[in-house]
This record gives structure tokens, sequence and C-alpha cells, in this order.
């Protein structure tokens, strides 16, 4: 069984750290920034280095390609994102896209040529700095015009980054792709059910929905000092109790389940006056999507008591929601018996954060696989993989790829 070169894989994730590098000892490289571009200028070095195939596609969508021979009309593509989020972690993405990379280049290294061309990939904006799952987006062609409209960065900033890199909206819209055999991601956990179970591979079965609802509980203002206290119509108190009871709620109810309100503000926003309006950001998660529906039936039958209980109204607005992606049992099989053969313990496992693999599930057979992360810290400085489930993933990632060429090919 042949093994990924350890020491090239950790020096390349090092040299990667080192681009949007923070003085905290995490990274910063928002989508199509600087820092951003430097990394992926860097990553197409790489690739020339290790003499593979390089492409970009009208979404800015990065990769190293080793091709069949001859090239198959069909690929199997595996990778994740360079891209991170302000004053993040150097592991988020980066591992996903270097294990991928390095496991191609050990092929090629070894003289094996794939019966079906591989292509390790690095997604653009993943984490949202212009749109959430960007360039997968584009790839399986759920992008629009509108979506554009909706971007958090304005048409001039959207503009200016795109052409940075030689992309503009019209080519974002052409970049679907029809080509794909499968899809395997490798990601940090970014949590902690791996660490404290001491296992050492999380095989993700499905990718969770997220729901999110802008909610308005509305009372009426009045004086902090004169106003009696059991007279009072204060639209915090019920946002507060609502916010408490949905915690135990989900909590006994719909485990796994998680529900969050993330933002809050109160008006008029005084010290001395009765809150009279109280909005409330609610997002709720689960992995089934009839799960999700029972969810939202009772998250709102509870805003509403909570409501009541204050002589309050309340008024709500869904967004479109992300739907629940379940992985594809041929994938996770591969996976599975590949970590098997390394001697590596493994579990099914729901993601309840998002990745690329939700996309590009809509258009292939696709699934992806955790390693531990240390006390579960991501998207922060302090976020670490050790080195040694770093090389796990990676060899997984070798093994898997050659399970799913003899699946695929």
């Amino acid at each position: 069984m042949i093994k990924i070169n350890e020491a090239r894989l950790l020096e390349d994730l090092k040299e990667l750290a080192a681009i949007g590098a923070t003085a905290d000892g995490g990274v910063s490289r928002p989508a199509l920034t600087a820092a951003d571009i430097e990394a992926r200028r860097w990553f197409q070095a790489k690739i020339a280095e290790a003499g593979l195939a390089y492409s970009m596609d009208g979404a800015g969508n990065q990769s190293a390609i080793l091709y069949s021979e001859p090239p198959s009309e069909k690929r199997i593509l595996a990778g994740s994102h360079l891209d991170s989020v302000p004053n993040g972690g150097r592991y988020d993405g980066s591992l996903g896209v270097l294990a991928a990379f390095e496991a191609l280049r050990t092929l090629k290294d070894s003289d094996i040529r794939p019966p079906v061309t591989l292509e390790a990939v690095n997604f653009t904006d993943e984490e949202s700095a212009i749109m959430g799952l960007m360039g997968s987006k584009a790839v399986v062609g759920q992008l629009t015009l509108a979506d554009f409209e909706r971007s958090r960065v304005d048409i001039a900033e959207l503009t200016r980054r795109f052409s940075a890199i030689g992309i503009t909206r019209e080519s974002m819209l052409a970049a679907t792709r029809a080509d794909v055999l499968a899809w395997v991601e490798l990601h940090i956990e970014q949590g902690t059910r791996l660490e404290s179970s001491s296992i050492d591979i999380g095989i993700v079965n499905a990718i969770v929905g997220i729901r999110s609802i802008h909610v308005t509980f509305r009372g009426e203002a009045a004086h902090a000092g004169t106003k009696p206290m059991d007279q009072r119509r204060d639209a915090l108190w019920g946002a507060a109790r609502f916010v408490l009871r949905a915690r135990e709620y989900i909590m006994d109810n719909y485990s796994p389940g998680v529900c969050n309100v993330g933002i809050i503000s109160a008006k008029p926003g005084a010290f001395n006056i009765v809150p009279a309006e109280v909005y409330c950001g609610l997002e709720f998660r689960h992995g089934a999507d009839d799960e999700m529906d029972r969810m939202q039936v009772d998250l709102l039958a509870l805003l509403d008591e909570c409501a009541a209980e204050y002589g309050l109204s309340v008024s709500y607005e869904a967004t479109p929601p992300v739907i629940p992606a379940t992985m594809s049992e041929s994938v996770m099989v591969a996976i599975e018996r590949a970590a098997d053969a390394l001697g590596l313990s493994r579990q099914r496992m729901l993601s309840f954060a998002g990745h690329d693999t939700q996309n590009i599930a809509n258009i292939a057979p696709a699934a992806m696989y955790f390693v531990p992360s240390v006390a579960g810290i991501s998207h922060n400085p302090n976020e670490l993989t050790k080195a040694a489930d770093c090389v796990n993933g990676a060899n997984l990632m070798l093994s898997a790829l050659q399970e799913l060429m003899k699946e695929f090919a």
C-alpha cells in the first residue's frame, strides 16, 4: 500500500499558513482578497512543480489534474477550499485541498496512471465573504444573476475582486459541469465528537439543512422607572423567554438538531425605556428535512406562546432554506473500506456545518469525512488538528480515491 509523503504535506500546510498569517497564529484569507489571491498563486505554482496539469474555471475554482490515458470523459474530484474567515484557523478547508493534492502527487510520483482522470479542487469562496459556497454553487448551476445582487459586497467591490483573477458574473454562470463521476472531501471536524470518543475518522452521512427566520416581538414603550413591572409589555422579556425555552425544547425533542439566536436588538434602545420592539435572528439545523419541518412548526408555536405570555405580538419571516444533503452510500462505503485497510477507527456522523460537498451531491455521488479538531476549536486562530491526524486524513484520501477508481472507472 502506497502512502503520502508526510513531511511534504506538513511543510505545505506550514507554507500555506504563512499566507495571510495573523499575529496570534491564525490566518485571514477572505475570498479574492490579496491574501487569498496570493494563496491561489502559491497553489498554482505547487501544481506546476508537481508536474500535474492546472486549470481554472469561470468561477475561479482551481484544479490540479492527473489525467488518465486516454483522458476520460468524466472525472473523480476531491478537495475543499483555501479561503478562510477573517482571523480564522490554518486547517479549515486548507487540509482538504492539500490532502487531495498530495494524493494526486503521490500517485504521479509512484508512476500510477489512474483509470479515470482525477482532480484536486480549490473551490472559490466557501466561507461566504461574497456569498456562501459560491464556487461549488456555480459548478452545479445554482447561481443566478439575482445572487450577485444579494452578495455581501457591493457591485463595485464584486467586480474588482472578480477582475483580480480574470472572472466575471457571466463566466460564473457558465461554469456548470456535467463531467463529475464522484466527489470526496476531507475536512476538520470543527467539533469534539471524534476527540471525545477517541475515533480517528468521522464519515459524514448527511450535511444538515439550515433554516433562518427573522423574528420581531412588539410590545409597548414605557418609562423604566414609573411603569409598574406587572403592567409592562416588555418585548425583550418575550424574546428572552423564547431563547431559553427554545434551548430546552430542541434539546429535549430534536437532538441532535440545534437552534440558535445569534442576533438580537431592542428599540428604542435606551437605559430608561422599556423595549417596545425586539428583533431576533433565529436559525435551526437538522439532518432530515421532515424533522426541519416539525422543528419549524414547533418553534413558531413557541414564539406565539412566549409573545402571548407577556401581552406582545410577534411576526416572523423565513428566508430561503438550505436543504439537508444526504451522502452517497457508495462513496461512504469506499471511504470505510479505505479506513479499515489503514487500520483507522471510524464512525458515521452528521455535519452541522455547511460544506461544498452539499452542493456537489446534487450532481454526483458525494461524501466527506472528518479528522479530529483539538477541543473542537475552529474559525479561530487556536484551531488545531494534530499532525498525525492530518497525515491520517491524507492517507485516507489517497486510499479512498483508489477505492473510488475501482467503483467508478
